[in-house]
């Protein structure tokens, strides 16, 4: 037999799928995230999947890999030394940026990200290039040499270079990157014309300085993963997950590091709009809330909303991206009081080490998932499957010291936690649904992660949605999302026209120029020919917006016929994700890309077993649990529900990684695929001031 082994390095957990490729068999693991070297838990979680399946290490066959170590390097600003070289004049790009400003322009209190790449390390070489590609001014290799001079005196490990147009003719910045690698063997070197030849020279220096600011460390750890695979006798082809949905190879990521960005939430996406077209739905929301955070998308004609640019902590990453929007609040969110005396959750998280106070590992201050151990959501004994005992006293006593100071019971407190832990999915939510004009009410909501099942009921019941949708392996789900992906690489040029006077043949002989780049990337990644699909795309704007929408070009040769399609589909996805579509205003091309797949291995679906014998589910235990008030409430073990069976709320369900919370007034009904299906049977309505429980009402509130 040969496996297919999924991997997803969190901040709190590492999760894995071990997937037989002849059965569709699965198994999964959940384990504690090393931060300090995250390749120890990988190893420790793969031991134990690999026990589970009693499999050995030479029987898997590919392994696929989502992290968020890029982002971590970000967040904690990391030690990496990092310079840029710029055309001179303009150094302080990085600080000038764009007028945009996150969040409310009239937040007083907003700062700036601080650059990665410090200011007397941004140096400026003579040289000139103008919009057209024209050279105006060579480039003055002595100023160079002063730089790389500069950089190996401070120590520099990295290299970013951003000259003007270089998107146009990257022959300046192409030489200076030799002469860095000719007299810094050992640097990195991140040249923005390679990274993103796209028009935006403050975008393309933050995508390059974000590149050469995670290398050294990103590379180090691909490095040091792949040599501890080998030497365990895992001699499995080495993939890892794109920000784009997309997989690469490992030595494909040490040389670009920038698209990893947000491997491991887009994974839960993939995994999401599998589920979605499994059970036939063209509209969905998925929700992975995990132990440090929550991310939220969308799914609109069965796919994901792909963006052609992105930001890590701020910072502008030209790239190609599925969308999620991240939130600070996941199950390991610590909960404090403001000096206002109003209660918060997150964004600062107890991480795997202590952990929440229920760990017994030194942890004191409350969070969420303590709330939900106070309130009977979880059990003190089937966290991890048995592996990890949670002791209640302890979660009571670390909720005590905010019931103490708001002057509230501990009951009103933990289901405060739980309220603003679901409060903040639920504004990202309605951020991309009702701010966009689309109607949850028409949509499902999946929800995963080894917290969603706690927040998943409440959030659907303000929401509308008629259907919530819980996985199987909801804990696993980002893990087997990899499992999923097709390889993939994107290769992208600008060409900033009219739509409506575009050069067809000049159009046609870059998309034959892309090709050919994307053609050798998928090439040096061992996609076998007959296995490589091609696409081409535009991103097309209304004369005067500054951002654009991702829209699929016809295959073959581009006719005037075919630019008359292109602007009919870009208005339609305009009105599909804003709402409206103006018809009459010019449409501009900006950029064109060609994005290269190969097709990866596709499951077999195993179904649920049917409950033919007409019996219900026995519970495994019952407790109380707080809906409101304290009620005693069944708790099922999710391995023993069947198709055809029906549970009505309030319930617990638990498994392994995960455990989903059914309030009263709910009905949960398995599907054919083994996910289960929950209906809200009192569904809130804009008239309908009714809540299924307290919790709900306390999230109305917030």
């Amino acid at each position: 037999m040969t496996y297919r082994l999924g991997i997803d390095t969190g901040g709190t957990h590492t999760d894995l799928v071990l997937l037989d490729e002849e059965s569709g068999k699965v198994w999964v693991d959940k384990v504690s995230s090393t931060p300090s070297d995250p390749v120890i838990g990988v190893l420790n979680g793969i031991t134990r999947v690999l026990d589970t399946a009693s499999a050995s290490p030479d029987d898997v066959s590919t392994v696929v890999y989502g992290t968020t170590v890029m982002v971590n390097r970000i967040i904690q600003g990391d030690a990496t030394i990092s310079g840029l070289i710029t055309t001179a004049g303009f150094t302080d790009v990085l600080e000038l940026g764009r007028s945009h400003r996150k969040g409310s322009i009239y937040n007083v209190q907003w700062e700036q990200p601080a650059p990665l790449i410090p200011r007397d390390l941004r140096l400026g070489v003579r040289e000139r290039i103008d919009f057209r590609g024209n050279i105006v001014q060579q480039l003055h290799e002595a100023d160079v040499h002063g730089a790389i001079a500069s950089f190996a005196e401070r120590g520099v490990e990295s290299v970013a270079i951003c000259l003007l147009h270089s998107y146009k003719n990257d022959v300046h910045e192409q030489r200076i990157a030799t002469l860095v690698s000719e007299s810094l063997p050992g640097a990195y070197i991140s040249v923005s014309s390679t990274l993103s030849p796209t028009i935006g020279e403050f975008e393309r220096a933050s995508t390059a300085s974000v590149d050469a600011f995670v290398k050294p460390r990103l590379a180090e750890h691909f490095k040091h993963l792949e040599e501890e695979l080998r030497r365990i006798g895992i001699n499995a082809v080495l993939l890892t997950m794109q920000g784009n949905g997309g997989s690469m190879s490992f030595e494909a990521a040490r040389q670009r590091p920038i698209r990893v960005t947000n491997s491991g939430p887009v994974a839960g996406v993939i995994a999401g709009a599998a589920i979605a077209k499994t059970l036939e739905m063209p509209a969905a929301i998925t929700l992975d809330m995990g132990g440090t955070s929550t991310d939220v998308a969308l799914l609109l004609d069965g796919a994901p909303i792909e963006v052609p640019s992105d930001a890590m902590q701020g910072h502008p990453v030209q790239q190609p991206t599925i969308e999620v929007d991240p939130i600070g609040a996941g199950g390991g969110s610590i909960a404090w009081v403001d000096d206002g005396g109003a209660l918060r959750v997150g964004p600062e998280s107890a991480g795997a080490h202590p952990g929440p106070a229920c760990y017994n590992e030194g942890g004191t201050r409350p969070t969420v998932t303590d709330a939900a151990l106070f309130l009977g959501y979880l059990g003190q004994s089937a966290f991890l499957g048995g592996r990890r005992t949670l002791d209640r006293l302890s979660a009571e006593r670390a909720i005590e010291t905010i019931s103490t100071v708001l002057g509230l019971s501990n009951s009103a407190v933990a289901n405060g936690i739980m309220a603003l832990a679901a409060a903040a999915s639920l504004r990202a939510i309605r951020r991309l649904t009702i701010a966009r004009g689309h109607d949850p009410r028409d949509m499902a909501l999946i929800a995963f992660g080894g917290a969603g099942g706690l927040i998943a009921a409440p959030l659907a019941h303000e929401l509308g949605t008629p259907r919530l949708v819980i996985p199987r392996n909801p804990g696993n789900s980002s893990a087997l999302g990899l499992l999923l992906t097709d390889q993939r690489h994107d290769v992208l040029a600008s060409f900033l026209t009219s739509l409506a006077e575009t050069d067809v043949s000049q159009l046609n002989q870059a998309f034959e120029t892309l090709e050919t780049g994307c053609t050798a990337q998928l090439a040096e990644d061992n996609v076998p020919e007959g296995a490589r699909k091609l696409s081409r795309l535009v991103e097309l704007r209304y004369v005067g917006q500054t951002f654009e929408l991702i829209v699929p070009c016809p295959s073959g040769e581009v006719t005037p016929a075919t630019l008359l399609q292109l602007r009919h589909e870009f208005h339609r996805l305009h009105r599909t994700r804003y709402g409206h579509a103006s018809l009459t205003d010019p449409v501009e091309l900006v950029n064109i890309r060609v994005t290269g797949i190969g097709s990866a291995f596709r499951p077999r679906a195993v179904p649920l077993a049917s409950a033919s014998d007409g019996s219900s589910p026995i519970p495994t235990t019952t407790r109380q649990a707080f809906f409101g008030s304290w009620l005693e409430t069944p708790v099922f073990a999710r391995d023993h529900i069947r198709k055809g069976d029906s549970i009505a709320g309030p319930a617990v369900i638990e498994e392994s990684g995960s455990t989903l919370v059914v309030p009263p007034r709910f009905l949960l009904e398995p599907a054919a695929d083994g996910s289960l299906v929950i209906y809200d049977l009192e569904p809130a309505l804009p008239s309908d001031h009714k809540s299924s429980d307290n919790f709900s009402s306390s999230l109305r509130s917030i």
